[in-house]
């Protein structure tokens, strides 16, 4: 009976340290992870049927899932009336699977037709053509200025919407 209880107590131990090792292995492995793929130079684009071409490339990338992190992101997107938009911002955030950059830290949009658009962050949908600028957004075009709490842009640039604390310091050329 000694004998059996001591065999009941040593298996009991055995099975707490293998469900103590197999805890820690499983929460190893969820850590690595969770640390992603790194990618240096990812970089993405289309050209759909509408004629409408995208392109965004980063330095760095660390691949999440359906996110890919980007570290000093810049993009070009030409819209359907042919204008070019340029992008430039410190960070962002791809969600593949609902086709939205989130940006981050300096972000600059810019065209060749001076229209420059800062902000602190922004959130352009690629398939809603949508661009939502939050947090100490200006837009300049040549030297008048528009300062709002947030902006939206759609239709290609051509509607633009201020939104919260609005200024505007207009010039005549």
């Amino acid at each position: 009976m000694i004998a059996f209880d001591m065999l009941i107590k040593h298996t009991a131990k055995l099975s707490i340290s293998f469900l103590l090792i197999l805890i820690l292995f499983q929460t190893r492995l969820l850590s690595s992870e969770s640390l992603g793929i790194e990618i240096d130079n990812p970089r993405f684009s289309e050209k759909g049927l509408d004629n409408r071409l995208y392109e965004i490339k980063a330095e760095k990338g660390i691949q999440r899932e359906n996110n890919l992190e980007l570290f000093i992101v810049k993009g070009k997107l030409r819209t359907d009336s042919g204008t070019w938009i340029y992008i430039n911002a410190k960070k962002g955030n791809f969600n593949q699977i609902e086709n939205l950059i989130e940006l981050s830290g300096e972000i600059n949009f810019y065209t060749d037709e001076q229209d420059r658009f800062r902000s602190d962050k922004a959130f352009f949908s690629i398939n809603d053509d949508l661009v939502e600028f939050k947090k100490n957004v200006e837009h300049a075009r040549g030297s008048s200025i528009i300062i709002a709490d947030e902006t939206k842009i759609k239709n290609n640039f051509n509607h633009i919407v201020y939104k919260g604390n609005v200024s505007t310091l207009y010039n005549l050329d």
